[in-house]
């Protein structure tokens, strides 16, 4: 029978690894990587936890020693498991016309997070090869830059999400989850680094992360090279309370004004004609509860107009308006 020292030991063990996350649904546990490319991230509040920790007991168990104390393997990645994502349908309706259309994405379906990757879908039998964008509305400021060669083929991602600190009591961690693309086009996320913020500070506290990686493959004795960089900065922003959109004449009078719900502005706004700029003041709530104003100037150089609304987990969304300035 077991020492009931050494059993305690390990109970406790198990029971602190099963406490560091979630479990979540494994397809597969990891396998060699060598040729999978990375093409970018999963954004996550908890830590995306898919050590297959019953089989690294079954594998380890025999490394209790008689004095209780356990011998951990350093080398874990073949316990190291994959979320990943699948193609769904989903149907939009256009504003306008109010007609419906089905677009097909990949998506990590029952896991909450933020995707932003760019992966490529393999020809088959009823379409040709085509690439798949995947950004999440809680990225801002998103810059994309794709190149398929046939040396060298490179993905270069850039984005911003802005949180509320109000919505955080102190801190928030977000995970940085790299999003890899097998050589038979499957699309799976691995466990990544945690980032904690200090949601303590000001607006305008900017905090940024890149991950970079160089891949190699050899096929019919040629090498073809894909590199790819994904940088996700992380910057804190008030929550506006209500935005304002005043419209000035050249004398700087105001000559309308709109108060507006934050994003519930319309899709685009018609300046009078003897409107010279938009001021656009956002009505903010600080975390210590005070109300601050941020203005922004907008005239005829400027087509679109941007302001940001809240969501309820903190995450704030950018809402663009279109500006027609057509005089007639």
């Amino acid at each position: 029978m077991m020492n009931r020292k050494i059993f305690a030991v390990f109970l406790a063990f198990f029971i602190l690894l099963m406490s560091t996350g979630c479990q979540l649904a494994r397809e597969d546990m990891a396998e060699n990587r060598s040729g999978d490319k990375l093409i970018g991230v999963f954004i996550t509040k908890e830590y995306l936890d898919l050590f297959d920790i019953e089989s690294y007991f079954n594998d380890n168990i025999h490394k209790i020693s008689p004095g209780g104390s356990i011998a951990i393997d350093g080398d874990t990645k073949k316990y190291e498991g994959r979320l990943y994502a699948n193609i769904v349908t989903r149907t939009n309706t256009d504003p306008e016309t109010g007609s419906t259309f089905d677009t097909r994405e990949l998506a990590f379906e029952g896991v909450e997070g933020l995707s932003y990757f760019c992966a490529k879908i393999p020809a088959s039998e009823e379409e040709g090869s085509y690439t798949v964008s995947s950004s999440d509305e809680g990225i801002s400021d998103g810059h994309t830059k794709i190149h398929y060669g046939d040396e060298e083929d490179s993905i270069s991602l850039e984005g911003t999400i802005y949180f509320s600190p109000v919505h955080a009591r102190s801190t928030i961690t977000l995970y940085m989850n790299p999003v890899y693309q097998s050589s038979d086009g499957r699309v799976y996320a691995v466990s990544g680094s945690g980032l904690m913020l200090d949601g303590n500070h000001g607006e305008g506290m900017f905090y940024s992360q890149t991950l970079e990686e160089t891949t190699t493959i050899t096929e019919n004795q040629k090498s073809k090279s894909s590199q790819t960089s994904v940088k996700i900065s992380f910057a804190i922003m008030y929550p506006p309370k209500k935005v304002i959109v005043l419209q000035m004449d050249d004398e700087n009078n105001i000559i309308s004004k709109a108060e507006y719900q934050p994003g519930k502005l319309p899709d685009t706004i018609k300046p009078d004609k003897n409107t010279a700029y938009i001021m656009v003041e956002s009505h903010k709530q600080a975390r210590e509860g005070n109300l601050v104003v941020s203005r922004s100037l907008y005239d005829e150089s400027n087509e679109t107009i941007d302001t940001f609304y809240c969501r309820s987990d903190g995450i704030l969304i950018k809402q663009w308006i279109s500006l027609n300035w057509n005089r007639d």
